[in-house]
């Protein structure tokens, strides 16, 4: 049997046990959880007053223990307390100091309760939850007295972003209320999302559609989610407010949401209203994931597999996250799945390994359930690498003497600022300026690990968007996706390509791309000890981008200019790439070195040359045309040769980029 128990303490009582050691009604948690109740999960406490659930076979039962245990603590007499029942229910009284009541919950209370842990144990969602709760606490009230449409006219505004959860939110919302037995769902297909589109697409309905679909629907009981992200503008709220006055008829048919993205406060409560003006709404927004909410999702999923995880596995974790972050496609829980999968196949193809030289695959191996940063190196590229000094990684790059000695200058600044506590600890957001493959993002992602390893950052993570990342789609999105971003960065650097898209200077601009700015100012200075802001582009084109935002410059104190390569220079990167992995003859080195020499000036000067990443695709290419001919000669072992290197330059993409002679005369 679930019981429910409630104990209400009279103020003014309370307030004259104040210099108590322990507050009465901690005392009284402590001695009513010493009982041992099975299932017991407190609902709700303060100074005055606990609520909880347990299973107990026996209401009275309990009253005298609970009895037993006011009279300990208080020391009221006995006598003094008034028993009573009063519809099902045991109370307790005594005068107006304190009140008890013990309650069955309900035949369903099990389902119930099942139903409601779920939800409390979701990873965020806390206003979620307190819509929950309320309705978990009002419900029998509402049985009571049979007023059953002060539930079902209800309608819920959400405003949560991709990847946090929601199918399974609305899922766990379905089973509560039917648990509680407020509605009565269809047994085939109960929930039911769809997006709402101004056009008619495949993963879409629009408004006729939508209308359609629920008019021909004989049988109800559903809950159904609409996404009206399209509808945000407000050019569009008239067709939206004609839409929910036909749904009205339905409420009690049908559980309606409304979802839309995670927007700033004014624009929600925008929207908010444009919903009220036509319906009974309850409007309740959810927080992106944080980075450690995140790694809670993560490590519940490995225990879940039955694994643990070393501490140290996070660092190789949040690696992966940034790299999958810095795409501007990350799917929140979905991707965490996805990488904890893959760690745990590493971990397994880890321990057959282990086992088969230490065993020699007789299988008898003890393995171990607990996954170490070893096991799972290979996740994230990027990890790998910071497993060198992140001074000797800068030393390893050509041409990049100047910016390593400033990045060494800054260093040593900012270490002398902390252990100097007299001193302002400078700003630390740069500005990397240069051409596209000047090694700007390279330089970037090895600043970080510098940081980290020289005291200046926490994590020293790297996290990289382009500016149109920052912007959102809808009025009232920019704000907080940029802030999101921002958050996952602090303690890291956040890397910026291409930041001068943000602000043009000219009829280009967007409002998103200025609002962008704004909020990424504003986190810049809240968090300048412990974030690192890098924007990088063209020289000019960040210097029009200081001028988008009055504080910016200031806030950006460092210039660092990446000068494009040489010919040498180039040659030597493409040498470096090629000895790191293939063997070659002299011959390959000879055509290599005469086709970088023959590379025109004015190419090399203009706009689209990517320098090295020009180098690092005709690297490609060149081991591509190799290993085609070495699979067609049946050998196994790649030697780079003159041909593959001719075959390679010699195609459209590259041959285009010779030496262009000028023509002299009439």
């Amino acid at each position: 049997m679930k019981l429910k128990l409630n104990i209400t303490l009279d103020p003014e009582y309370v307030l004259t046990k104040k210099y108590s050691a322990v507050l009465p009604i901690e005392e009284i948690k402590e001695q009513i959880l010493a009982l041992e109740l099975p299932d017991t999960v407190i609902d709700n406490e303060s100074l005055t007053g606990l609520s909880l659930q347990t299973e107990y076979k026996n209401c009275e039962a309990l009253r005298e223990a609970v009895l037993k245990i006011l009279i300990d603590v208080t020391k009221l007499p006995e006598e003094c307390f008034i028993k009573d029942i009063e519809e099902n229910t045991y109370c307790i009284d005594y005068n107006d100091t304190l009140s008890v009541t013990i309650s069955e919950i309900g035949a369903n209370a099990p389902a119930v309760y099942e139903s409601y842990r779920k939800i409390e144990d979701k990873v965020g969602w806390a206003e979620f939850k307190e819509l929950c709760h309320e309705i978990l606490m009002v419900s029998p009230e509402i049985k009571r007295n049979s007023i059953y449409k002060s539930f079902l006219f209800q309608n819920f505004l959400i405003s949560v972003n991709d990847g946090c959860g929601l199918s399974t939110a609305l899922d766990d919302f379905m089973k509560l209320i039917s648990d509680l037995e407020l509605f009565e769902f269809a047994k085939k297909q109960p929930v039911i999302e769809m997006r709402l589109s101004t056009k008619s697409e495949p993963d879409s309905m629009t408004i006729p559609e939508a209308l359609e679909a629920i008019y021909g629907d004989d049988d109800g009981g559903k809950l159904i989610c609409f996404d009206i992200s399209e509808y945000l503008e407000k050019s569009k709220h008239n067709e939206l407010k004609s839409f929910l006055a036909k749904l009205v008829a339905w409420e009690e048919s049908y559980i309606f949401f409304f979802r839309i993205p995670f927007l700033e406060p004014d624009a929600f409560n925008n929207i908010r209203k444009v919903l009220a003006d036509v319906l009974y709404v309850r409007a309740i927004s959810i927080q992106p994931f944080n980075n450690d909410e995140l790694k809670e999702c993560a490590m519940r999923a490995v225990s879940e597999a039955g694994y643990s995880a070393d501490d140290l596995v996070w660092d190789v974790f949040f690696s992966r996250i940034c790299e999958e972050k810095s795409d501007g496609r990350f799917y929140g829980i979905q991707s965490v799945m996805k990488v904890v999968y893959e760690m745990l196949w590493l971990k397994a193809k880890s321990d057959t390994l282990a086992e088969e030289n230490e065993t020699g695959g007789t299988g008898n191996g003890i393995r171990s359930k607990t996954i170490l940063q070893n096991d799972i190196l290979s996740l994230s590229p990027s990890f790998n690498k910071k497993m060198r000094n992140g001074f000797d990684e800068l030393a390893e790059l050509i041409g990049m003497e100047k910016i390593s000695d400033r990045i060494k200058e800054i260093v040593a600044q900012v270490k002398i600022a902390i252990e100097n506590k007299t001193m302002e600890r400078p700003c630390l957001h740069m500005r990397f300026a240069g051409a596209p493959g000047t090694g700007k993002t390279t330089v970037a992602r090895i600043l970080g690990q510098i940081f980290r390893e020289n005291g200046i950052l926490r994590n020293g993570y790297f996290f990289e968007y382009s500016a149109r990342d920052l912007c959102g789609e809808y009025i009232g999105q920019t704000a907080p996706k940029t802030s999101a971003i921002c958050r996952d960065a602090y303690g890291s650097v956040l890397f910026i390509d291409e930041a001068y898209a943000l602000y043009q200077g000219d009829d280009r601009n967007s409002d998103y791309g200025r609002e962008a700015l704004t909020t990424l100012v504003s986190e810049m200075e809240n968090h300048r000890d412990d974030m690192v802001v890098v924007m990088a582009g063209y020289k000019d084109d960040m210097n029009k981008l200081m001028e988008g935002n009055a504080g910016l410059r200031s806030r950006m104190p460092f210039l660092l200019e990446f000068e494009s390569y040489d010919r040498k220079q180039l040659y030597d990167i493409f040498m470096s790439f090629v000895k790191k992995h293939f063997t070659y003859d002299e011959e390959f080195a000879n055509a290599a070195s005469e086709y970088f020499d023959s590379l025109s000036k004015e190419y090399m000067q203009s706009a689209e040359f990517a320098n090295a990443r020009f180098v690092r695709n005709l690297y490609e290419r060149c081991w591509s045309k190799a290993a085609m001919r070495t699979s067609m000669s049946g050998s196994s072992r790649i030697t780079l040769k003159k041909e593959d290197f001719l075959a390679a330059s010699g195609e459209k993409e590259f041959s285009e980029k010779l030496a262009i002679k000028s023509k002299i005369g009439f």
